[in-house]
């Protein structure tokens, strides 16, 4: 690259740098006051606009209160549109936001709120409370933090609150149409339950000597198992000389002893009753 073409390029920047500093005159004279330009001095003024313009509109809001509660609401409105130029719609919001930032812990998480602009901010006037103290304070709220917010679009943060509801809502209806199914359920046992016919008890009395029955045959077989060991046992006597009767005894004496235990819990005679008909039936009749 020969001189004149890197002077040419240098004559060029120079020239635009020189166009630049001169629209930045030209626009602070007309804007700034005549003020050097400074982007961090600007972007703090544009901030406290932003909270002058809340501060504004939540002034409003007061005097909209103020008002509504000393007219009649055909007067309220006329005063309204007449007055400040608003609709029915907007003058609601407004309300709305002024009450709900009255509380202590709102008034403590407005100014970072009140960052957004005002119309984000009414935006999320549909979340609850905690949920914007929550957002002031760092914590991350349905997927989004502060600074989430404030680099979307009016439209998308509408877009993603109306999401993050519908999702909300689709959860509680999956909640409730099984709490539904529960109830439903809960109720048809209930019903059932008194529905239930008292069995006949001659019919229960019947079951449970059919239980007890079955129950004695079982044990009345394996008691006839015994005779087969005890020949076993004999046999290996015989045949080895090793006595197994004192094994045997005990075995028969135990089985013997749990009988009598038995008796003895239930007071049962030694004989049955002559009377095949049980005294639980007796009383009945």
């Amino acid at each position: 690259m020969n001189n004149d073409v890197i002077e040419h390029e240098v004559m060029d920047v120079v020239a635009n740098q020189n166009h630049q500093a001169a629209h930045s005159v030209m626009v602070m004279e007309q804007w700034g006051n005549g003020e050097t330009y400074n982007e961090e001095r600007w972007i703090e003024r544009g901030r406290q606009a932003v909270r002058q313009t809340m501060e504004g509109m939540f002034e409003l809001g007061r005097a909209l209160i103020i008002l509504k509660e000393h007219t009649q609401h055909g007067r309220f409105m006329e005063i309204v549109k007449s007055q400040f130029g608003i609709g029915h719609n907007e003058t609601a919001r407004l309300i709305a936001a002024t009450q709900r930032f009255a509380t202590p812990q709102m008034q403590k998480a407005a100014p970072k709120l009140m960052d957004l602009g005002k119309s984000k901010l009414l935006e999320l006037l549909v979340e609850e409370d905690v949920t914007l103290i929550g957002l002031a304070e760092g914590e991350e709220v349905n997927g989004m933090t502060l600074d989430d917010v404030d680099r979307m679009t009016v439209r998308e943060l509408r877009a993603a609150l109306r999401e993050s509801r519908e999702t909300a809502e689709a959860k509680d209806k999956v909640i409730a149409d099984k709490n539904k199914k529960v109830d439903e359920l809960a109720e048809k046992l209930e019903k059932s339950k008194k529905t239930v016919k008292e069995p006949d008890a001659a019919d229960v009395g019947s079951e449970l000597a059919m239980r007890l029955t079955s129950l004695e045959v079982g044990i009345r077989s394996q008691v006839s198992r015994l005779k087969e060991m005890f020949e076993q046992m004999n046999a290996h006597t015989e045949a080895h000389g090793i006595d197994h009767r004192a094994k045997m005894v005990g075995t028969i004496n135990q089985i013997i002893l749990d009988c009598e235990t038995l008796r003895s819990s239930f007071a049962l005679p030694q004989d049955a009753p002559t009377d095949d008909m049980p005294e639980w039936l007796k009383q009945e009749d």
